[in-house]
């Protein structure tokens, strides 16, 4: 017998449907300007090296045979450490997605996923993800660095400096730079002189591609006040939400309750999801990411990567 009223029975490769008492808490993350990595920040980073992972882990293109770029790691915090309370921080590799990548070497890494329990490999639209999860001690170790490249140019990223690879629209700007947008602003010229001791004397944005790597843009991690949404998969469709009470931020419903005031974020674990088109199939326990949050080309949209499910999603 299948119930009509239990999408899981007509789809049982949907498993979450339910509120999830145990998660409690949703957190908004934010970028800051960028520091030399000597100073490791304490919750995290955008760009440069990655920790722990050295250029036998690191991870390859199986497109093109080229290393990926670090986008971030951030250190979880405890009620979002889904694979157990060792494994405390993620790092996240992408693929090539801002140049034309050199031509397919279609490199075998199946050998790399299978020595490595704790690396998780995400295809999605053509490109290669790659997410680690990180014990204390490797989040604590030493910065890695990517593998050498024989023959063949390196990817952009690494041989070009980050505004020259990015593009100044799609790179972070520092408080510094929004500050210096309104001449007015109250200690404005403070805020710039404290700025300026933590960022690159050159600009982080100008450093060749092998020094840029030693900066990285600290992670602050904000407790998320009011979201009614925190424990409750998102769903396509009301009648699916009804079964963990969901609430859309752009229902009616939505709308009354002032949702769209969660949406102002460089990336966030939990609660309230924006998608730009549908909603998928996620587990509550999921962190949701912007293009700025460690350089992404989602055709101006942001993605989804289902902590639970190992699972990444985007759209424009």
């Amino acid at each position: 017998i299948i119930s009509l009223t239990d999408p899981t029975a007509v789809y049982p490769e949907r498993p979450y449907k339910y509120a999830d008492p145990s998660l409690t808490e949703a957190y908004d993350l934010t970028m800051t300007g960028p520091v030399d990595l000597a100073r490791r920040p304490s919750s995290g980073w955008c760009y440069g090296r990655p920790p722990g992972i050295d250029a036998r882990r690191w991870p390859v293109s199986t497109t093109n045979g080229m290393p990926l770029r670090h986008a971030f790691t951030v250190k979880l915090p405890p009620q979002y450490r889904t694979l157990g309370d060792e494994y405390v921080a993620i790092s996240l590799f992408v693929d090539e997605q801002w140049e034309t990548p050199p031509a397919s070497r279609n490199v075998d890494t199946g050998g790399a996923r299978r020595a490595d329990p704790h690396r998780f490999d995400m295809e999605f639209m053509d490109n290669d993800y790659v997410l680690f999860w990180l014990t204390e001690e490797e989040f604590a170790a030493p910065l890695g660095a990517p593998p050498a490249i024989e023959g063949a140019p390196g990817p952009g990223w690494l041989s070009k400096s980050p505004l020259d690879y990015f593009g100044e629209f799609n790179l972070p700007k520092t408080v510094a730079e929004q500050q210096g947008k309104n001449v007015f602003s109250a200690g404005g010229l403070a805020v710039n002189e404290l700025l300026a001791v933590a960022r690159p004397a050159r600009g982080w944005k100008n450093l060749p591609g092998t020094e840029a790597l030693d900066y990285g843009w600290p992670i602050e991690i904000t407790l998320r006040e009011g979201d009614p949404n925190v424990g409750k998969p998102a769903r396509e469709f009301r009648h699916e939400n009804e079964f963990s009470g969901y609430i859309a931020a752009y229902s009616e419903e939505g709308q009354e309750l002032g949702l769209e005031r969660f949406q102002d974020w460089h990336a966030h674990l939990g609660g309230t999801m924006f998608p730009m088109q549908g909603y998928p199939d996620f587990s509550p326990f999921y962190i949701e990411i912007s293009e700025i949050f460690g350089g992404f080309n989602f055709g101006d949209g942001v993605a989804q990567i289902d902590l639970k499910e190992m699972k990444l999603e985007w759209a424009c």
